[in-house]
């Protein structure tokens, strides 16, 4: 495959990349919202305050659990959006430089 042949294609995953970062200020505000819920309901688990009336979950252990994979899913994204960044960066850089005789 040649540079010229491997432009636009680049140029198409850096769009995407492009695209996908931009959600990072959503993950981040769902992730300080999850935190938050976090420390809610555990101290009301502690204190042994009843489940909220029409709560979809049986406890306060099962609705912790589901509050934690939810802050793990937004750190996962966060991070990968990091990684996407640095591609963002190669990418560009390789469309911008990239020497159309090599």
């Amino acid at each position: 495959m040649t540079i010229t042949e491997a432009k636009p294609i680049v140029q198409e995953s850096l769009d995407k990349l492009k695209e996908s970062i931009k959600r990072e200020i959503s993950y981040t505000k769902e992730l300080a919202d999850d935190k938050l819920t976090l420390e809610i309901l555990e101290k009301r688990k502690t204190d042994g305050e009843e489940l909220p009336v029409g709560c979809p979950y049986e406890s306060y252990d099962q609705w912790i659990e589901q509050i934690n994979k939810e802050i793990k899913s937004s750190e996962t994204s966060i991070a990968r959006i990091g990684k996407e960044k640095a591609e963002i960066m190669a990418f560009d850089y390789f469309v911008k430089n990239a020497s159309e005789s090599a």
